[in-house]
Order: structure tokens, then sequence, then C-alpha cells
């Protein structure tokens, strides 16, 4: 009897997630209306040119803690610091 009920919960659950999965699957995500304004001005004009923004991008993209460690100690080897004051100046150039 214990076996029949297993079954039918089992065969259940998974019509629920069958079902479920596909509902969800259908349905398309929107912005809420106090977001969808603000996304909408942030688009380009259709007939705008999108050249120049991956430029500003790459520009304005803030710089990785490994990028930023690096370039902080060529800095330090430009200036010919050597140990306590180039690890001072790593620590002040990180911040």
């Amino acid at each position: 009897m214990y076996k029949s009920i297993k079954y039918f919960a089992a065969a259940g659950a998974c019509i629920g997630l069958l079902f479920g999965a596909s509902a969800l699957a259908q349905q398309t995500w929107a912005p809420p209306a106090e977001i969808a304004p603000k996304a909408a001005e942030g688009a380009p004009a259709a007939g705008a040119s999108t050249t120049a923004a991956p430029a500003a991008n790459a520009e304005a993209a803030p710089m990785t803690k490994a990028e930023k460690e690096k370039s902080c100690a060529e800095q330090a080897a430009a200036k010919g610091l050597k140990g306590k004051a180039k690890k001072q100046f790593k620590a002040e150039c990180m911040k």
C-alpha cells in the first residue's frame, strides 16, 4: 500500500515540476514601471552611432585588483622604490 502512495506522490511531483518549469519558461521578464522609463532613456536612438560607446566604456571600466596592483608595482619600479618605501607606496596606490 505504501509503495503505491509513494509512486503517486513521485508522479505528482514530477508532473508539477514539468508543468511548473514550462509555465516559467513561457513568461518574459519586464522591468517594473519605475525602472522602465529609466532603461529607455539609456538606450541609444535608432539612428545613433554606437561606435564611441565601447571606447568610452573601456576608459571608464574600473580596474581589477590584479591590474591595479600591477600598475602600482610598475609605478614604484619606475620611481626606483625598494623595501619599505615600495610597500608604503603600493599601499597608498591601492586605496
